[in-house]
């Protein structure tokens, strides 16, 4: 029931998703959900084949490199957009322009996870074998143990070092650090009021963030711990099995849990569907905004487009330094924009003298 109800609601993030694309949340959340989604619906290969396994005493069906690789991809998926947050905030004049291909680090995140799993799959020895059903002949891929699998260096190696380190360690250290210091900042900013709205939406990104983060730790911990727990010695035992079931279980949960935090983080998905382009400060220093940019070149381009067309018209052989300044300051300052009175009103100077 988890499962199936977690599909359908990632399914339904995605499809609002997919329609709110131009805010730079959505390409990071769009890879979140696909990564849960997968996971969800692989779990008849994490929970009840397992099981089914572990009751007829053969060996365990090779999906775990799959299902590592999406718990891997998830978290880094999050930190890769805790340091865009933390980078358009605190620098906002880095993030002026948007990136032309927003998913190519999301997609170079979820393949150097399938690679970091990879091994996963070596730990298998794979065949196909010709099994006769109702006078039937079918082929079945068969698998078992490689050599590697027993590999006491190669388990330490990746099981006790690696893994607990890249995946749990480094990411809970930088989402920790680069969230404490986006809510530090955004706390010690005094706020226009006109402004307070994007400052209570920047606010609710956060927190949405360290809930995706918290729950992900929470959920996960589990796996993390069984890791240490010699297999050889309480593998057998009925306690270990079902322990191993409710840390799939938590996984699910997991991943059934996110699409309700985007819902109620987002306002109901109403914060994403503003476009962001670039960071302006106010006018009273207060905590640089996302503002559009057509609204606030236009009238710049529009004053200096007159302020042309008025020199061009007069025939005035010199240039008066002040007007060239004024024009620079107008091209290259879009903070606060002239209005088109005041653009006017200069031109008019200049002309009658």
């Amino acid at each position: 029931m988890v499962c199936l109800v977690g599909v359908i609601l990632n399914v339904c993030c995605l499809m609002v998703f997919v329609s709110l694309r131009s805010h730079p949340l959505v390409p990071a959340l769009i890879v979140l959900s696909v990564c849960d989604l997968l996971q969800l619906t692989l779990t008849v290969f994490v929970l009840f084949i397992p099981a089914l396994h572990d009751f007829t005493n053969a060996e365990r069906f090779g999906a775990l490199a799959l299902l590592l690789a999406f718990n891997c991809a998830s978290i880094w998926t999050i930190c890769y957009i805790s340091i865009k947050r933390h980078k358009a905030i605190l620098r906002p004049l880095s993030s002026i322009h948007a990136p032309s291909r927003p998913f190519s680090p999301l997609l170079a995140i979820a393949a150097a996870a399938l690679i970091f799993n990879g091994s996963k799959w070596a730990e298998f020895r794979w065949q196909w074998l010709d099994v006769e059903v109702d006078n039937v002949t079918r082929k079945f891929l068969a698998h078992e143990p490689s050599d590697l699998a027993y590999n006491e260096t190669y388990r330490q190696m990746f099981d006790h070092i690696l893994y607990p380190v890249l995946v749990y360690l480094i990411p809970l250290l930088l989402l920790s650090v680069l969230n404490f210091r986006i809510l530090s900042h955004i706390s010690a900013q005094r706020v226009a009021f006109d402004h307070k709205s994007r400052l209570a939406q920047e606010r609710r990104s956060v927190t949405l963030l360290i809930s995706i983060v918290s729950l992900f730790f929470f959920c996960h911990t589990g796996g993390l711990a069984i890791r240490f727990v010699d297999q050889s010695k309480y593998g057998d035992s009925a306690l270990f099995v079902l322990l191993k079931d409710c840390i799939n279980l938590l996984f699910n949960i997991n991943s059934f849990a996110n699409p309700m935090l985007y819902f109620l983080f987002t306002r109901q998905f109403r914060d994403l569907r503003v476009s962001f382009r670039h960071f302006t400060p106010s006018r009273s220093g207060s905590l640089p905004v996302n503002v559009n940019r057509g609204s606030t070149c236009k009238p710049i381009a529009v004053s200096v487009r007159g302020t042309t067309q008025l020199r061009r018209y007069t025939d005035m052989a010199s240039k008066n330094p002040y007007d060239e300044d004024v024009s620079d300051r107008s091209e290259s300052l879009p903070i606060w924009p002239l209005t088109p009175k005041s653009s006017l009103t200069t031109d008019r100077q200049y002309v009658d003298p």
